[in-house]
């Protein structure tokens, strides 16, 4: 349950962030192509970082270590590359930027768990 709730945060973040550089891009440089995947990214790293903290205090009651830390970036790197997959398989398809960016987003969480998961599991006492 915990998992769930800091993705909701980190989900609303991301795209958020995303909306607001796509924005910003749009009115900043009306005559190029999409911005998408420049927003896209500059979401994916702060929420990243933000997610990180929440995930060792929050989701696991963890400390940030160089080892959860190691595994976390392993995780998010292939989150990234699975989310970037998506959003531009989507907006290939032509769905609107506003939409494929959250629905990249969701369909590469439930991968992120199974990723992050041996890395932050408290080992048990014998």
């Amino acid at each position: 349950m915990r998992f769930i709730c800091v993705g909701i945060i980190g989900t609303l973040l991301q795209y958020g962030l995303y909306y607001l550089f796509l924005e910003i891009f749009r009115r900043a440089l009306p005559d190029s192509n999409t911005m998408a995947s420049v927003a896209f990214s500059i979401g994916f790293y702060i929420e990243m970082i933000v997610n990180y903290f929440l995930t060792n205090y929050y989701t696991f009651h963890t400390h940030p270590s160089w080892k959860n830390a190691g595994g976390f970036i392993f995780g998010r790197i292939i989150n990234y590359i699975v989310q970037m997959l998506f959003l531009n398989a989507l907006l290939w398809l032509s769905m609107s930027e506003e939409w494929a960016g959250i629905v990249a987003i969701m369909l590469a969480g439930v991968l992120n768990y199974f990723v992050l998961l041996p890395f932050f599991r408290a080992k048990k006492k014998e």
